[in-house]
């Protein structure tokens, strides 16, 4: 089969869940004779540190072009895009800007533009939420959309037509997210005043109003009332900051609950920790639950979004209707008072994460895409249609 090389675009500030997807891409992608570039739209400006983003996926050996995400600087953006893209077989957008860009930059050409909608704009701004109503329509023109879970295909559906979205589950080298997890647990917990003996519950993700970390800690401070041991690392950063630690001070749990900010690395605190909990309002997937799970951490998350698709309710953790603290900190301290059914549903995620979610399957189905897209200009249909109940990694609706 020939060779296929793919032209990957994204705006980003720092490696969260969507860069993370990327970065296996530009690791496995050549193992199924495909080859990747990437257009990196940078937010800081190009005298900043270097970013994350791109020296991993230098390092997976894929070529990286990086450029300011300023809005005088979208022509050269576009120019570039158009330049590489004339070299590649098509182009695969990641997020809004990105999306509306690719449209642009593959109007009159000859090679097709994908996206995968990492989410859906669900946010307060209006600024944002209007993006969100260009991208919808942006991506009503792409051969094809690829989404996370059923459910966000059920949303999307609003604006794009059915026949042109893909379900195809993220997915995570489970081996090598284990071995970067080391065996830092002791030393960890030393570092953040943790005993041996005391419950570290964790959260991971941007702290922005759509992931309910407002939610936690309302839940926090119920279960401190009953379990005053209990200590809570919420990892990330975001606008939210402040206001979470006004929150914190207000509820009298400043002392249990530490921000500790963004981490490159979140398998070793994952590691550290003895609960993961995931409040989010809305969560088009989650990819911090597969990456607990596949430690065989014991999970308490929202049933929102596409949530329930990775966690099933008593099976891998415990799913809470989203917005309810109090539900919450009733699952969380169940898991916490009986280590024995923590560890079996920690175990059962962990064999459930090696079943679907893995980055073989995630690869596999996206090269199958790829290839369909770039020889017809729009993808067909790559499977029978699915009974989402059975949760196929991959499915067309």
């Amino acid at each position: 089969m020939s060779p296929l090389r793919v032209l990957h675009c994204r705006q980003s500030d720092r490696v969260w869940g969507p860069e993370r997807q990327i970065v296996q891409l530009a690791k496995h992608l050549p193992e199924y004779g495909v080859e990747m570039e990437l257009v990196l739209m940078r937010r800081w400006g190009l005298d900043a540190e270097p970013h994350p983003l791109a020296q991993q996926v230098r390092q997976a050996g894929a070529e990286v072009f990086e450029v300011s995400a300023r809005p005088q600087d979208v022509p050269h953006v576009l120019r570039l895009l158009r330049t590489r893209l004339a070299r590649c077989d098509l182009l695969h957008t990641h997020e809004f800007k990105s999306d509306l860009l690719g449209y642009a930059a593959s109007r009159g050409g000859d090679r097709p533009w994908m996206a995968t909608d990492h989410h859906l704009a669900t946010d307060d701004e209006t600024l944002l939420r209007l993006f969100g109503y260009a991208d919808r329509l942006a991506l009503g023109r792409a051969a094809a959309v690829v989404v996370p879970s059923h459910n966000q295909s059920l949303r999307l559906r609003k604006q794009v037509a059915a026949d042109r979205i893909y379900v195809i589950y993220h997915g995570i080298d489970a081996a090598a997210f284990a071995m970067s997890a080391h065996d830092e647990r002791p030393e960890l917990r030393r570092r953040y005043g943790v005993s041996d003996g005391q419950p570290v519950v964790a959260v991971f993700g941007r702290l922005e109003p759509v992931k309910g970390h407002a939610d936690l800690l309302e839940a926090a401070a119920i279960m401190l009332r009953e379990r005053p041991d209990v200590r809570f690392w919420v990892v990330g950063e975001g606008r939210l900051r402040e206001d979470l630690g006004r929150q914190a001070r207000r509820l009298g749990i400043e002392e249990d609950v530490q921000f500790l900010g963004y981490q490159r690395e979140v398998a070793p605190f994952m590691a550290a920790s003895d609960l993961v909990v995931l409040p989010s309002r809305h969560e088009s997937f989650g990819i911090v639950l597969i990456e607990a799970m596949s430690l065989a951490k014991p999970i308490v998350a929202s049933s929102a979004g596409g949530i329930p698709e990775i966690v099933l309710d008593g099976a891998h953790g415990y799913l809470t209707p989203p917005g309810e603290p109090q539900v919450m900190a009733r699952r969380a301290l169940q898991l916490l008072s009986d280590p024995a059914q923590a560890a079996r549903l920690g175990h059962a995620g962990r064999e459930r994460v090696s079943q679907i979610f893995t980055v073989q399957l995630m690869v596999e189905r996206m090269v199958t895409l790829y290839r369909q897209v770039a020889q017809s200009g729009r993808a067909g249909v790559l499977s029978p249609d699915a009974d989402a109940g059975r949760l196929y990694p991959l499915s067309h609706p």
